[in-house]
Parts: structure tokens; C-alpha cells; sequence
């Protein structure tokens, strides 16, 4: 026994500390409020961005002998120096600041949900080469660059064209987090000379702190004032949805009183795929008064996408009051009767019954611009108010 008790003993004193390191570290999350201004030789700062939803990001403002430059932050450890081109780079620049000029020109961008913040503040110059093919985009705008060539397609976020970036001088790329998978392209394009910048947006825990990354993007193009103005016209439109308190559509007090929303597709292999308890879709469902579906929508799955079988998603969606298909990642769902051809036993669905199903376009995931529009539609459809919906489509028998 004494042995025992001595063995666990020792196992305490090894694993104890690291056991409350992991609980600190899982309770602390990066806070831009919190953290102080970073010193920098030959500036001084002025002062920091005013964020309302954001928390992946800051932006700090600092004075120099010739113009104002910008430190902006992300997830409180990438720093990167924004320097208009008149200004000189700091000499002790600390290693963990890199410096990017501004405006930016021929940026290639692997980030798809950028391209429409870029396209919302008449930015599409600034980009020179895409990592989709024109085939692929639904910001018409970037369809129509690419088909004018004004903007080059120089290959996938896992597989650019290095070589093509090299020879027209591309002087940044912008990449989704999906570059963390292949961490050593990350790597070859920063040995090239080119600079990485990771768009962070999808960590935001508000959706409509994706929205507020088009200051982000206002800061790297020179367009900070019309950045500013798209995001305060689109929040402006949702005024209504934070009142009283951010109680919305019936402000009730139980669930039952409220909507009951599924968001999903039917795979090709018969399963329903829905959206993850803390998905950013869950939270424009719940943002405009309705209640998601699902088996649990407190489990905080870390995949925004969950596979479930065809009779767990009829046992926890048949009595849902709307069924919102999402044909941005299946095809269109254009009529009833294909919703019922993927399973006949959608006709025992409370929404079918009632004629309350709605579908996405193809655009959904491109479409960061347009998240106050979502937001409104799912609020149309939840409260019964449709008049002219500008995102989602109702379908219909036929239709």
C-alpha cells in the first residue's frame, strides 16, 4: 500500500502542473482590448481601431515623420508592419513583424471568402492572381476579372505557381487557414521572398465578425474610409436585431416558442450532412430569432460539418418548423419533389407539410460580404415577414 500510495504520489507531481497549464491555456483566448501597443523604433503610436464584433484582429495606428502606418495583429501573435510606400522599414524591426507595403498590388489570394470583402470596397485591383479557377467563382465581379485578365489563376492554396508568382513580383499572399495543412508551402513562398498573411476570420465566434474583417482589407488597399462605411451600412440594417437587450423576432422566454430551423444536404452516400452546435450558420439561425436543429445544439463540435444517418436526422428535424437545404455545397434544390426523391420520407416532415422549405444558392461560402443579407432572409423566413428575400429561395412543387 505504501508503495501505492507513493507511486501516485510521484504521478501527481509530474502531471498536476500540466493539467492546470492545459486548463489555463483552454480558458485564455486572445483578447485585442487586453493587449498593450507594441514599441517601434522611429513611430510612435496614435491610437487603435474601435472593433464591435471582431476578436482575431487589431489594428494599430502609429505616426511617423512622413506618413501613418498601421501594426495589424492577428490572433495576438502574427504581426505584420503596413508601410505606404514613402516610408522607410524600421532598421530593428523585431523578427516577428513583417513588413508589407500599401497599398497592395498583384496579391495572390487563397482565401476564397476575401475575394467578395475585396470586390465590397472596390478593391479587385489589388489582386493579380487567384488560387480558383474562374469556373469556380460566384463573385461575378472576380468571374469577370479573370475572363478580362485582369486576374491570373496561378494555381491551388496547396499547389501554386511559384514561378509564376516570381516573375510579376507578387508581393503577398493571402491564404486561408487551410495553409496550416501544408505547412511547407506556407514555408516556400516565404523563402521566395513573399509574404504570408492568414485570414483568420472563420475563428471569429460572432459571424458578424467575419464581416468587420473588410477593415482588414480596408487598411492593406488603401480604402480604410470605405471599409468602414460598407460595414456600418450593413450593421445599420440589422439595428433592429440587437435591441432590448439582443432579444429577437418574439423575445421568448422558453424555446418553445421559437422556430425550429435544419440546416443541411443529403451526401451522395444517403447520409445528412449539418452544420457543427458552434458553426457560424448556427449562430446566424440563432442571431435572427430561430433555433437550430440538431441533436444537441449545445455540443461544440470543432468541424463545421457533421455527418449524420438519414433516421438520426428524421428522429431530431422531422418537426422542425423550416428546412433550409444547402445547395452551395450539393446541387440546387429546385422543387419538393427532388427533396423527396433524395428520400420519401421528407413527406412526413412537419416543413414539407406546411410548404416551408427554403434552399441556399451556390454562393453561400464566397459570399462573406453578404452575411447581414443572410441574416435578414433567415430573420424573413423565421418570423414569417417574407417579402423579397435576397439570399435564400423558397422552394416549391415544381418550382
Amino acid at each position: 500500500m505504501k508503495k501505492k500510495n507513493c507511486f501516485i504520489s510521484v504521478l501527481i507531481k509530474i502531471f498536476l502542473p500540466v493539467l492546470i497549464l492545459n486548463a489555463f491555456i483552454s480558458c485564455t483566448k486572445y483578447s485585442p482590448e487586453s493587449s498593450s501597443p507594441v514599441q517601434i523604433d522611429g513611430f510612435s503610436y496614435r491610437s487603435t481601431l474601435p472593433l464591435k464584433f471582431a476578436k482575431e484582429f487589431k489594428i494599430d495606428s502609429y505616426d511617423s515623420d512622413s506618413s501613418s502606418i498601421y501594426l495589424l495583429t492577428v490572433s495576438g501573435t502574427e504581426r505584420f508592419l503596413l508601410l505606404p510606400e514613402n516610408t522607410t522599414s524600421p532598421e530593428n524591426l523585431p523578427e516577428n513583424i513583417t513588413a508589407v507595403r500599401i497599398p497592395l498590388e498583384k496579391t495572390y489570394l487563397a482565401a476564397t471568402g476575401v475575394m467578395s470583402l475585396f470586390s465590397a470596397i472596390d478593391s479587385l485591383d489589388k489582386i493579380r492572381f487567384s488560387s480558383v479557377q474562374k469556373k469556380d467563382w460566384y463573385v461575378e465581379e472576380a468571374k469577370k476579372a479573370m475572363s478580362e485578365g485582369k486576374i491570373l489563376y496561378a494555381g491551388k492554396y496547396n499547389a501554386p505557381d511559384f514561378e509564376l508568382l516570381l516573375k510579376e513580383n507578387c508581393p503577398l499572399a493571402i491564404e486561408s487557414t487551410m495553409i496550416y495543412h501544408t505547412p511547407q508551402i506556407k514555408e516556400k513562398l516565404e523563402s521566395l521572398g513573399i509574404p504570408v498573411f492568414v485570414d483568420k476570420s472563420s475563428y471569429e465566434e460572432n459571424p458578424l465578425g467575419r464581416l468587420e474583417w473588410v477593415k482588414v482589407y480596408g487598411c492593406l488597399t488603401g480604402k480604410e474610409a470605405e471599409a468602414e462605411a460598407f460595414f456600418e451600412k450593413e450593421i445599420s440594417a440589422l439595428s433592429f436585431l440587437f435591441e432590448n437587450g439582443g432579444k429577437t423576432v418574439t423575445d421568448a422566454a422558453d424555446d418553445s416558442e421559437r422556430a425550429k430551423v435544419a440546416f443541411f444536404y443529403v451526401s451522395p452516400s444517403g447520409s445528412v450532412v449539418i452544420r457543427g452546435g458552434d458553426d457560424y450558420i448556427v449562430k446566424m439561425i440563432e442571431m435572427a430569432g430561430g433555433i437550430y436543429a440538431s441533436p444537441d445544439r449545445n455540443i461544440k463540435s470543432k468541424s463545421p460539418s457533421v455527418a449524420v444517418s438519414f433516421e438520426q436526422f428524421y428522429a431530431f428535424c422531422a418537426d422542425s418548423d423550416i428546412l433550409i437545404y444547402n445547395s452551395s455545397i450539393d446541387n440546387i434544390l429546385h422543387s419538393k419533389e427532388e427533396l423527396l426523391e433524395k428520400s420519401p420520407l421528407f413527406s412526413d416532415f412537419k416543413a414539407v407539410k406546411t410548404g416551408k422549405i427554403y434552399t441556399t444558392g451556390k454562393s453561400l461560402y464566397q459570399s462573406t460580404d453578404k452575411i447581414g443579407e443572410v441574416i435578414l432572409d433567415l430573420y424573413a423566413v423565421i418570423s414569417g415577414e417574407e417579402k423579397e428575400l435576397k439570399f435564400l429561395h423558397k422552394v416549391t412543387s415544381g418550382n
